[in-house]
């Protein structure tokens, strides 16, 4: 008994965190993190000030716990569109593509970035959230240039795919943020396009040719 109750504390606990986070978002969405003030999320979010405080000691806590939250539900979305049984390239082909659109690429999802960009040099948290977000990303997009490199019968090494995953990295990321900030500048699948065939001339791999 005192096991399952211990698991439904845990999980209301999971839950109420959740919420703050989802609503600590919403709000720097609309104004930046300088509107994020505690009074603003517990009226966001319908709670008390002191509820919050109860789950976050302090408010920089909460603010980088939701940037980690919002970054790694990108990262999420991209994983999961890299999963299941198809090649290499072609799984790699769909983590470029889910990046480079809708919702991961997009006005909203810039401007819930560009609100924490603020803070990202000047606090701790937040620059330690930002690291193992950085971090997270990389190594996933390491493991996909490892397989596509084994699937071609290249093997390099350790150094040479870290630094292949770095400026992959550095790819998505330009790429990712002009769509989201400038999105009626580029055609439809144009994002898409160029982070393939950017990936492609990096890798010195026809990623079109193999998928198609």
């Amino acid at each position: 008994m005192q096991d399952k109750s211990g698991k439904i504390r845990q999980e209301n606990t999971d839950t109420r965190r959740a919420d703050l986070i989802s609503a600590t978002l919403r709000v720097i969405a609309r104004g930046g993190v300088q509107s994020a003030t505690v009074r603003e999320i517990a009226r966001e979010a319908n709670v008390t000030q002191g509820l919050i405080r109860y789950y976050f000691a302090k408010k920089d806590e909460l603010i980088a716990a939701a940037y980690e939250a919002y970054m790694g539900n990108l990262v999420h979305i991209a994983d999961e569109a890299s999963r299941g049984e198809e090649t290499a390239a072609e799984r790699m082909s769909n983590f470029i593509k889910v990046s480079l659109e809708a919702p991961v690429t997009s006005h909203d999802s810039i401007a819930i970035w560009a609100g924490f960009f603020e803070t990202l040099l000047h606090n701790k948290d937040m620059t330690e959230s930002h690291e193992r977000s950085y971090n997270l990303l990389r190594l996933h997009l390491k493991k996909l240039i490892s397989d596509v490199l084994l699937e071609a019968g290249r093997i390099v090494s350790e150094q040479e795919l870290r630094r292949l995953s770095i400026a992959g990295n550095a790819i998505l990321d330009g790429l990712w943020l002009e769509g989201g900030a400038l999105p009626h500048v580029f055609e439809q699948g144009e994002l898409v396009q160029v982070g393939l065939e950017c990936f492609s001339s990096l890798l010195r791999i026809d990623l079109l040719e193999l998928i198609n």
